[in-house]
């Protein structure tokens, strides 16, 4: 006899693949009639395809997006903790709802991943209300941030990295160049990283003694598309600048683009720097000086941190910032005319 195919079952339930695996593995954003039908196609066809069992620990990851490096490199992290420690991972985004489907981090999806007693749940670089907060203590679910884009009570721990340093260091090395005329290319408004890379992008310059113009801050993300607008709009200035520190790799390459198309070098005629150290930086041409966050790192410990609040560990410690540092190489230069080609800040 044939066995029952994944394929069979969904088509008997009136769902996609992905929907019954996700009940076979009891992932929590799906809806109560949803399960029903895939349970009961399940019962009817003699689906044995997946063993019945139950991870001894699970692991949430919810994204905002997977659409960036940024994402991957910290999920490689996860991947790496959990098989280690021998949990199931389980990754979600937010806009990724099939109908039926129940959103992460509502009241309902929070309850369904407590009634196991195994499940934490690690929110990325994703927005979480006192509501959210309140619903994931209420099913008594482990909750971590990573790189949280909003304030948080001390019980929920976050893993990040020193953002307001790392602005600081990629200005202070532009400003090491000769560079005066630094524009910044802004994360996403309202997020605490964006503002806090900001906020060391600014104290460079007072270090340095060069006044700071807002006239020279735009953006609104930390995508590429975001990056090109920002530094389309810098470039078009009457007095642009000669070097541009971005929020995000990917904000820098739109840069890149936005100074090929002005007809201008990378580095001959404008210097960039970029935040994240993901592979892009890696892969650009020229090769992207950027601030290396330790993303693989962040996920590993995020895990880790789950996995301690699931044991029982406390849920009220410090934010834990994890050390940035400046990984130069191409895409930075003195600007044309500086003298001995570097002049020291200040």
């Amino acid at each position: 006899m044939k066995r029952t195919t994944l394929s069979q079952v969904a088509a008997q339930a009136g769902v996609s693949k992905g929907t019954v695996s996700k009940v076979l593995n009891g992932r929590p954003d799906v809806g109560e009639d949803t399960r029903e039908r895939v349970r009961a196609a399940v019962a009817d066809l003699g689906y044995t395809g997946s063993a019945a069992r139950r991870p001894r620990t699970a692991i949430v990851l919810v994204f905002d997006t997977l659409e960036s490096n940024y994402s991957l490199q910290v999920m490689a992290g996860a991947v790496d903790a959990c098989g280690r420690a021998e949990a199931d991972l389980m990754l979600s985004t937010l806009p990724s709802l099939e109908q039926g489907d129940v959103p992460p981090f509502s009241e309902d999806w929070f309850a369904r991943c407590g009634r196991t007693g195994e499940t934490a749940v690690i929110a990325v670089t994703t927005p979480l209300t006192a509501e959210q907060v309140a619903a994931a203590a209420h099913a008594q679910v482990p909750l971590v941030a990573i790189d949280p884009v909003n304030s948080l009570p001390s019980t929920v721990p976050s893993i990040g990295s020193t953002n307001w340093a790392g602005g600081h260091e990629a200005t202070t090395h532009l400003l090491g160049l000769g560079h005066r005329r630094i524009g910044h290319l802004s994360g996403a408004g309202g997020s605490v990283p964006a503002r806090e890379r900001l906020a060391g992008y600014r104290s460079a310059l007072e270090d340095a003694g060069v006044p700071h113009d807002p006239g020279l801050v735009t953006g609104g993300g930390f995508s590429y598309e975001a990056g090109f607008a920002g530094a389309q709009e810098l470039l078009e200035l009457e007095d642009p600048p000669t070097a541009l520190f971005a929020a995000s790799d990917e904000a820098a390459l739109g840069a890149f683009e936005a100074a090929r198309q002005a007809g201008l070098r990378v580095p001959e005629d404008l210097s960039v720097v970029g935040f994240d150290d993901t592979l892009l930086a890696r892969w650009a041409s020229p090769k992207l000086t950027t601030v290396r966050q330790p993303l693989h790192a962040m996920g590993e410990m995020a895990v880790e941190r789950a996995i301690t609040l699931l044991a029982g560990g406390s849920r009220r410690v410090h934010p834990l910032q994890l050390q940035t540092s400046l990984v130069e190489r191409s895409s930075t230069a003195a600007p044309r005319g500086a003298a001995d080609g570097v002049v020291t800040p200040g």
